[in-house]
């Protein structure tokens, strides 16, 4: 390729400009090109070669071998935009095939975002994570990553050591898996009224010597820290309301219309537990559903030390039951016509009543317990989740489901047949998953153990660190960006160019989601009526137009010498969405007619033909662009 012109004559960071001059000027200057033998091998770029790359030009890793980065050392900045929803069409150019590899050109007629057309040249075609019926987290992929050889080997021999401390039955303590304030609050836990959000777990009374030694030498005791009861006037955090659910009948499938009444919470404790031990008790509840909602009909309660329920019981909610959902409570009318208590009575059992099962220094269990605390409307500070302790592969905000975890790590089925779930049995899953981490050690059961985000890896750069900054909807440190230097919370596309514009010059490295091109189209959604498509395309060419703003003042507002990789993740998920839906209510139909296809109905049936276009509509749901330039 000639030295006059790499690429293209656009000012993208491609162009090599001939004249003596300004060559002599930007002598130093970075600049991105793409090295074609690497595409002549018919290879894909996935999400994982753009993750490289942005470590590549951060932290010195690996070189990609792709793209070249001419005067890599000299980019100041490193600027990776997950743009979902922008595709194809939207710059005027044609659909991408799953077989597409080479890059592409970006000059076309009809594009809706011309600002795009000024900085970048050429696009390149990416494939998502997935398999060939599944699409696999893009940003899971885009910020974590393999750990190397070395830092492997030598975190696998701290694992050794620390988990063969653990088996002898000593270094084991349910304090080291309890969940922060802060945790707590960003996951929709509500807080005692004494309890301030920290990022520091909360103990009531004093540590037993023992288990603060425990916490100390723990992995991550350093930055969780260990306080006591606070002291002093603190502010009671705003409540979290659930929201409600309504489904296409009008029927509230999920939260209650009266979730902020009735709360109680546990008192403030005094002093130490007695004998230094806290007691953990797993909960469990089902549910069923009134005119206002979820209602609470079952609660079970086991004990940790003995595996046996301290309390199990039926409970009438206060409105006629709408529906029992036997297929996921197990609750029928004979059962519910058995039980003895409300809401309220069983608040007291645990928690107002003079010997309450649960007390101020008891330790909660559960899996995704936020769900059942508030419909429990307890208030408690202490809480264990087997959603936190045991993290799903493909990183937030995905969680391992109860059935999936009890079937891996204790090698037994729960939840099975249609006879709904069994609230005391998925209590004594819990209790039995976290008796493997008090004995094992923190390290058993994570799927993450060989990786790390890559806001570790930036921490741990020789010399002087880089800085990372991460700008995204809801609680950033909740999802991959808790290692980041700076972290904030955003709640449009707008704040989150915004936050990006007043930060990038201070952070070496930058990651921004932008997510309004894929809610105007609808991609959470199933729906695909006329009206919506009108409606969803009137507001897709606003949503186009603020995109190509932002993207302007994205832009102008990097530093000299910044990378700035733009990259759309995947394309329209909801084909593949539907029939995937569609494939699950088979396989239940399948599973309820034991079977015997014949009793299968027409429209829960699953042909050949069916999984041919499951796998090209996830093939096409893969595709994805990426764009590279430098300010």
């Amino acid at each position: 390729m000639s030295e006059k012109r790499r690429v293209s004559d656009a000012d993208d960071g491609f162009t090599v400009v001939n004249k003596r001059k300004q060559r002599k000027l930007d002598r130093h200057r970075p600049k991105f090109h793409y090295d074609t033998a690497f595409f002549s091998g018919a290879k894909h770029i996935g999400i994982a070669h753009i993750r490289d790359l942005s470590l590549y030009i951060a932290a010195e890793a690996p070189k990609p071998g792709w793209l070249v980065v001419d005067h890599q050392s000299y980019v100041t900045h490193t600027v990776v935009v997950l743009a979902s929803g922008l595709l194809p069409e939207h710059l005027g150019l044609p659909s991408l095939n799953p077989n597409d590899r080479l890059p592409f050109p970006t000059q076309a007629e009809g594009s809706r975002v011309p600002f795009a057309q000024k900085i970048w040249a050429y696009g390149c075609p990416t494939r998502a994570p997935g398999d060939n019926r599944r699409l696999h987290s893009v940003m899971g992929t885009l910020l974590r990553g393999p750990l190397p050889d070395a830092l492997r080997k030598k975190r696998e021999s701290e694992m050794k050591k620390l988990n063969a401390s653990f088996v002898k039955g000593r270094d084991s303590t349910p304090l080291l898996y309890v969940l922060t304030p802060q945790q707590m609050a960003t996951n929709g836990y509500r807080l005692p009224s004494y309890v301030t959000p920290s990022e520091h777990v909360f103990i009531p009374g004093e540590v037993p010597a023992r288990d603060a030694e425990i916490l100390a030498k723990t992995r991550e005791s350093a930055e969780m820290g260990v306080q006591g009861p606070l002291s002093g006037t603190v502010t009671v955090a705003a409540s979290q309301t659930k929201y409600v659910e309504v489904n296409e009948a009008g029927q509230r499938t999920r939260g209650n219309v009266r979730a902020d009444e009735g709360w109680v919470e546990t008192p403030r404790a005094e002093g130490p537990p007695p004998g230094g031990e806290y007691p953990v008790r797993a909960i469990d509840c089902e549910m069923v559903l009134s005119e206002d909602g979820q209602e609470l009909a079952r609660v079970s309660v086991v004990d940790l030390e003995t595996g046996e329920a301290v309390f199990d019981e039926l409970v009438t909610p206060p409105k006629p039951v709408t529906d029992y959902v036997t297929q996921w409570s197990g609750m029928t009318a004979e059962r519910m016509a058995e039980a003895n208590y409300t809401l309220e009575s069983v608040q007291e059992a645990l928690v107002t009543g003079s010997d309450p099962i649960i007390t101020p220094h008891t330790i909660l269990l559960g899996h995704s317990l936020d769900c059942d605390m508030a419909t429990l409307k307890i208030r408690h500070p202490l809480i264990i989740d087997t959603t936190h302790i045991y993290r799903h592969a493909r990183g937030p905000p995905y969680k391992p489901s109860l059935k999936w975890l009890t079937k891996k790590w204790l090698g037994r089925e729960i939840q099975t047949g249609n006879l709904g779930h069994d609230s005391r049995e998925d209590a004594r899953a819990c209790v039995d998953l976290l008796r493997m981490k008090l004995q094992h050690g923190p390290d058993f059961g994570d799927p993450n153990v060989d990786s790390e985000s890559v806001f570790e890896r930036l921490n741990r750069m020789g010399g002087k660190p880089r800085r990372s900054l991460v700008a995204d909807y809801g609680n950033p440190r909740a999802w991959f960006g808790a290692k980041a230097t700076t972290a904030v919370a955003c709640k449009s596309d707008d704040e989150i160019v915004d936050a990006v514009a007043k930060e990038v010059g201070k952070h070496e490295y930058v990651f921004a989601r932008l997510t309004e091109l894929a809610n105007v189209q609808n991609w959470n959604s199933n729906s695909d009526s006329l009206n919506a498509e009108e409606q969803e395309e009137e507001a897709l060419d606003a949503a186009l137009e603020r995109f190509n703003a932002r993207l302007q003042r994205l832009h102008e507002a990097l530093p000299t010498n910044s990378a700035l990789i733009v990259l759309t993740g995947h394309a329209d998920p909801r084909p593949m969405l539907q029939l995937a839906a569609r494939h699950r209510r088979f396989d239940a139909a399948f599973a309820g007619a034991n079977g015997d296809v014949s009793k299968i109905s027409g429209e829960d049936k699953w042909t050949t033909e069916d999984d041919r276009n499951l796998e090209a509509a996830t093939a096409e749901a893969r595709q994805g662009m990426a764009f590279f330039c430098v300010r």
